[in-house]
């Protein structure tokens, strides 16, 4: 492949690298602190949509068999791109509120964005473990960005530390499979799987690898971290580590579990899938106790982490389908509803389930569209969270896992309970406050935008679809 073929190939992320790049200089420049790189940061991130749509069907292996191109790579592209782009509408106003609107926030998130797309990418071990670490430096980062804060500070601390933990079990895990096999090339692993299949090294190499992923994705046993770490970073942080950094940690998975240990594995769909059926009640039953809005939906996100895994266990391209629908689902919605909290906090540092008392009188447009991602978090036709779980749903169902179906299916009827009482919270009790919410121009737009995609999703689910099916 010529340099020309390769700028081409890869323009998405050699946009968002550039711009992130670019934003390291630019507040020296900018009249006011943010302005500049918040302009940089949309146009770039605009840029890279069109750049990931417009290679869509041009695939293909560069730099040695280390990282592909096109088709998945460019999917999860635009999806990240698209949510980062919501959450720098929700983090505009948040930011000038607190006093912390530096331009450092911005380039943070689009290197970690430049993680994400990496490990979208990967086509080996190594680039990978690039990409995750990019992606989580930066994390540790923003989720102490507000530094006066000592909740803040906290979720930043927590966070490193047990992300330091996760980082050793991939780096050991990696380092097993190649003691095993003598690769880290995904395609040179898979070659090799009929003679190290027998040896215990190398499944406990995936065992490691599979803990880190967990992780990531806040999975039961490995979710401890998620609820403080949320409730503590700046809210549009939370939002966003916790539906498009999720969505990359799942197209890391999807990734390895394809081209690595094989998807139709029986061992391998059992394990996940018992980790699938765990995480989606335990993340449920335990949001029902909870009062602070911000840790509920943690626990929210930690299910649907789950409902994600549902598909990953059905072991088919049908499933693997779904679960790429469903991040495509999850990152609107629950950035939306982090986007809503966020702007709550103005009144209250802490927000709790009575503080929505009464909203649908004083803000009704805020209160409807919070209500549209609710429904849709809660799998209620015909948004996209419904088409999202129905997909992964009859996945499990076509692949021989029926139970896991319906343990997936008694999980949503629990999160209804707390969905649903948020919005009668809203609409049918009295406020106790009188402060009128005024919603700026460009938090307007990221509600809209959130709002649209998750409408979208549901109502004509089959264009998604078809998309994904070109990439499976």
């Amino acid at each position: 492949m010529s340099l020309q073929e390769s700028v081409v190939a890869f323009l998405p992320l050699l946009i968002v690298s550039s711009c992130a790049l670019l934003m390291m200089l630019a507040d020296a420049f900018a009249p006011r602190r943010g302005v500049m790189s918040f302009g940089l940061g949309i146009a770039g991130l605009l840029g890279a949509i069109v750049a990931s749509f417009y290679n869509f069907g041009w695939t293909g292996i560069a730099f040695g068999g280390m990282v592909m191109f096109g088709g998945f790579a460019n999917y999860f592209a635009a999806l990240f791109c698209a949510g980062t782009l919501v959450s720098f509408l929700f983090a505009r106003s948040y930011l000038m509120n607190e006093k912390i609107n530096h331009a450092e926030f911005y380039a943070l998130l689009l290197f970690a964005l430049s993680g994400m797309m990496l490990m979208a990418a990967a086509k080996d071990m190594i680039v990978l473990f690039i990409g995750l670490e990019l992606m989580s430096v930066c994390f540790y980062i923003l989720a102490g960005f507000a530094r006066t804060r000592a909740r803040s500070n906290e979720a930043g601390l927590k966070y490193f530390l047990l992300g330091a933990f996760s980082t050793g079990f991939f780096l050991y895990g990696i380092a097993l499979v190649y003691g095993a096999t003598g690769a880290t090339n995904f395609d040179a692993i898979r070659a090799a799987l009929p003679s190290v299949t027998h040896q215990p090294i190398f499944w406990l190499g995936g065992a490691l690898i599979l803990i880190a992923f967990a992780f990531k994705i806040a999975a039961f046993p490995f979710h401890m971290w998620a609820p403080d770490v949320y409730e503590g970073a700046p809210t549009p942080v939370s939002g966003w580590m916790s539906s498009v950094g999720k969505a990359a940690a799942f197209s890391a998975i999807i990734l390895v579990a394809v081209h690595v240990f094989g998807v139709n594995d029986p061992k391998f769909r059992t394990i996940v899938a018992a980790i699938a059926a765990i995480t989606m009640i335990y993340g449920n039953i335990t949001a029902l106790a909870q009062q602070s809005v911000k840790r509920m939906l943690a626990y929210s996100s930690i299910a649907h982490a789950g409902y994600m895994l549902v598909g990953i266990a059905a072991g088919s391209a049908m499933g693997l389908g779904a679960t790429a629908y469903y991040t495509a689902v999850y990152v609107f919605m629950q950035i939306g509803a982090f986007g809503i909290a966020a702007e709550l906090e103005r009144e209250s540092e802490v927000v709790t389930i009575s503080d929505f008392a009464g909203l649908g009188a004083r803000k009704p447009f805020f209160a409807a569209v919070f209500s549209i991602f609710l429904f849709s978090l809660a799998g209620i036709p015909p948004l996209g969270g419904f088409f999202g779980k129905y997909y992964l749903f009859a996945s499990a169902v076509q692949n021989g896992m029926t139970w896991l179906a319906i343990v997936g299916i008694i999980a949503s009827i629990i999160s209804v309970y707390f969905y649903i009482g948020l919005i009668v919270k809203m609409y049918f009790q009295d406020s106790t406050s009188t402060a009128a919410l005024a919603l700026s121009r460009i938090t307007t737009i990221a509600l809209w935008l959130s709002c649209i995609a998750v409408l979208a999703l549901g109502i004509m689910p089959k264009p998604f679809v078809g998309l994904i099916q070109q990439i499976f």
